[in-house]
């Protein structure tokens, strides 16, 4: 026997499949066909050096992002803000408006056309017209980061799985976000924290298995007054977090010197022609905290639904030869997700395109 470890909407997925199949009986009959067509052996992945330890700083805040959540952060110009990962293999979105105004935000487009696709160490965060200027630096990590993907929402989930009512990054955003009064149509683009992206064989952008391990972060300097609102994606049906969903630690800490020259140096480098003149923009719209805000996510708590699986000694080898131990060690709960949920996704899209 073997336990396929999953949460409520993963089973309902595995179960709407299922249901689609006419050659399959339940969700032991789906996991033993995964892996019966998974690979004799799995490929080998990098293996990387451990993440270093960080600084010493005075801490501000520090608060643990648990899964289907988000928070909003007010961050003084200055401060750094570190977002690490805990259990690795976790996305995070990255979002970031500004206190004074809240029409000033971070723009991902404007970012990935000054800085690249993956800003990272040495680059800037970039604001929206008319403001267009750098309002965070990054300044250290080993995170991998993405502008080329927009925020997962319940679109997705409908248009390619056919399912509703499930943990997404728009709604997780829209909720933190709330808190100091911006509305679901304040949400821009975010900055993908921790996704590994690639080119696929046409030149398009493509999502690759997660690489993130526990320590793995990203150290960003503000500019300006921000508030900084992270959020745990809430893909589970994807590479994106390896079929997953697991917390992340923020921390907001005070910058020491060296902090400050990085980040000068940074923003130097990105405008070292200068910036147009600022234009005059009427009737600024600070942020402030609601004082009654009660946090209320959307589509939690995530409740476990793990299946009992009944393998014959073939299937059973087959796995332990296919697991992908690069990735996931001796957690052979999380190579048979990745197994499982990778083999349904792809069937569902052969369904599709039957259709």
């Amino acid at each position: 026997m073997i336990t396929l470890r999953l949460n409520h909407q993963q089973h309902a997925f595995l179960q709407t499949v299922v249901d689609r199949d006419a050659h399959l009986g339940d969700i032991g009959d789906l996991v033993r066909a995964a892996l019966q067509d998974a690979p004799a052996h799995a490929l080998a992945g990098v293996v990387r050096p451990e993440s270093p330890a960080p600084p010493r700083r005075t801490p501000v805040r520090e608060h643990i992002l648990e899964p289907g959540t988000g928070k909003a952060f007010e961050v003084s110009a200055g401060q750094v803000v570190r977002i690490a990962q805990i259990e690795g293999h976790q996305c995070v979105d990255l979002n970031v408006f500004s206190l004074s105004d809240r029409r000033e935000r971070l723009h991902a487009g404007r970012t990935r056309g000054m800085q690249g696709p993956h800003p990272g160490p040495g680059d800037v965060l970039w604001s929206n017209a008319p403001w267009e200027r750098p309002i965070m630096a990054i300044t250290g990590g080993t995170a991998s980061t993405d502008t080329q993907f927009p925020f997962c929402s319940r679109l997705i989930y409908s248009a390619f799985f056919g399912l509703h009512d499930r943990t997404n990054c728009q709604e997780i955003q829209n909720e933190a976000q709330r808190e100091y009064g911006l509305d679901p149509w304040d949400l821009h683009e975010s900055l993908n924290l921790f996704m590994h992206t690639a080119t696929g064989p046409g030149g398009e952008a493509v999502i690759r298995r997660n690489q993130a391990r526990p320590g793995d972060h990203l150290e960003l300097v503000a500019l300006l007054d921000l508030l900084v609102v992270p959020n745990v994606c809430g893909d589970d049906l994807s590479n994106c977090s390896n079929f997953g969903l697991r917390p992340v630690r923020v921390t907001i800490e005070e910058g020491r010197g060296e902090d400050a020259r990085s980040a000068r140096a940074a923003r130097d480098r990105a405008v070292v022609l200068g910036l147009p003149r600022p234009r005059e923009i009427p009737g600024p719209r600070p942020l402030r905290r609601d004082p009654g805000y009660m946090a209320a996510f959307p589509h939690l708590p995530l409740r476990a639904a793990d299946v009992r699986v009944e393998l014959g000694e073939a299937l059973a080898g087959r796995f332990r030869r296919a697991r992908d131990t690069t990735l996931y060690g001796d957690d052979d709960a999380a190579a048979l997700r990745d197994i499982t949920l990778s083999w349904a996704i792809e069937r569902l899209g052969a369904f599709a395109g039957n259709d």
